[in-house]
């Protein structure tokens, strides 16, 4: 699971059949009567025109029989039944648009974890106060998302009521055991792994206390209609959440535990590489920021889910700027991670040149007010530190040192 974008889990409804028995208090204990899909279907009666009756005096309801287990209710059948036959509901109506929607948005999450992964894991000596041993993937079902998407999930990614792995982060001990993609979780530790409308938020619950003060745990999944045990190392990681913003604005935000990225950014961004610089800046503004991160937690809640049509067009809770200052404390950190976790540093000051060109192209009153270049006016007292920052890194590498700010 995320740490966290990636991170961002009404219990399900039990149906029995009441037409042949009602049995209140012990449908847990499966007592509903299932009917065979091919039981005949009673032929129609042919309504003839009623005959007078005298109107009945209702019985009484029949008392409860109380019984050593749960309580039933006597069901009078006697009662005249309507067997005429009733169309089958119809089939939810899901688009095309919908569905390419969501996997589009799968994917794009899927892209955040795959470069989140990569620094959360290599950079653990530089967030000891967020260090954290994960299980080191992600898992949804057809509730996982806004709930006008439950259709779509199981349409689109094949989703039902149980959790499916969705991300595996690379280089995790998920990944090392074999966990793979599609794979449905069964169990944890022994425990059964919860499932329905409330399954992520359940299943946390019981990953956090199962994991507490292990290295190791026991995962038991199903892989195309077949039970497979894991045992699973934890990972000690950078623990962040990881989220996509449904918004067209080039920006990315930090609250002080979740990282989001906003679809915007994504298509703004020409590599992975590129998408690293923007991960790491938001890491590092999570590690070093303090004060209220309020604005940026509500901003994050209202971006994190995706919707149908178009965009909300509710406004937007508004962050303040950061000072120049912040901003470069904030590089040094984010250039040391991606220096550690291998990435080409020397591109870092032109790529936040071409944000800051991009959005001297538009009047600065034009511009959303979460945009990247609102939120970081001081690209210029940027871009003249970050050169110092990365020769310095270089040198430190060209001696063998450790990498640490």
């Amino acid at each position: 699971m995320k740490p966290a974008n990636q991170s961002g889990m009404q219990a399900p409804r039990l149906k029995g059949n009441l037409a042949l028995a009602l049995c209140l208090g012990a449908v847990l204990a499966g007592c509903a009567t299932r009917v065979p899909l091919d039981t005949p279907v009673p032929p129609v009666r042919t309504a003839t025109a009623p005959v007078p009756q005298p109107v009945p005096v209702p019985a009484p309801v029949p008392a409860p029989v109380q019984t050593e287990g749960a309580v039933t209710y006597p069901v009078d059948l006697g009662v005249a039944r309507d067997d005429s036959v009733r169309p089958l509901p119809d089939a939810p109506v899901v688009s095309q648009q919908d569905i390419d929607r969501l996997r589009a948005w799968v994917a794009d999450h899927n892209r955040l974890y795959d470069v989140a992964g990569t620094l959360m894991i290599r950079n653990v000596e530089l967030c000891p106060n967020n260090a954290r041993r994960i299980l080191g993937f992600t898992a949804k079902n057809r509730f996982s998302y806004s709930s006008q998407f439950a259709d779509t999930a199981a349409a689109a990614l094949g989703l039902d009521e149980r959790l499916q792995v969705i991300q595996v982060l690379p280089g995790s001990g998920a990944q090392n055991a074999g966990l793979r993609r599609g794979d449905i979780l069964l169990d944890f530790n022994g425990l059964p792994v919860p499932s329905g409308a409330q399954a992520e938020r359940e299943a946390s619950v019981l990953i956090i206390s199962e994991t507490r003060g292990k290295q190791q745990v026991k995962l038991g999944v199903e892989r195309e209609g077949q039970p497979v045990a894991l045992d699973v190392p934890l990972t000690e990681a950078c623990a962040f959440g990881i989220e996509l913003g449904d918004s067209e604005e080039i920006g990315s935000y930090a609250d002080g535990y979740r990282v989001m990225v906003t679809r915007g950014m994504l298509g703004f961004v020409r590599s992975e590489t590129e998408l690293a610089y923007v991960m790491a800046g938001e890491f590092a503004r999570n590690l070093l920021a303090a004060g209220d991160r309020s604005a940026a937690a509500a901003l994050i809640d209202q971006y994190r889910f995706l919707k149908t049509g178009s965009p909300a067009n509710a406004a937007p809770a508004q962050i303040r700027p950061y000072a120049a200052a912040a901003d470069i404390q904030a590089d040094r950190l984010a250039l040391y991670m991606l220096a550690r976790s291998g990435y080409d540093i020397r591109a870092y000051a032109p790529f936040w040149e071409r944000v800051a060109q991009s959005a001297a192209a538009t009047p600065v009153a034009e511009l959303p007010v979460n945009s990247y270049a609102v939120l970081h006016p001081g690209f210029r007292e940027r871009l003249q530190a970050i050169p110092r920052i990365v020769g310095a890194i270089e040198q430190k590498r060209a001696r063998n040192e450790p990498l640490l700010p």
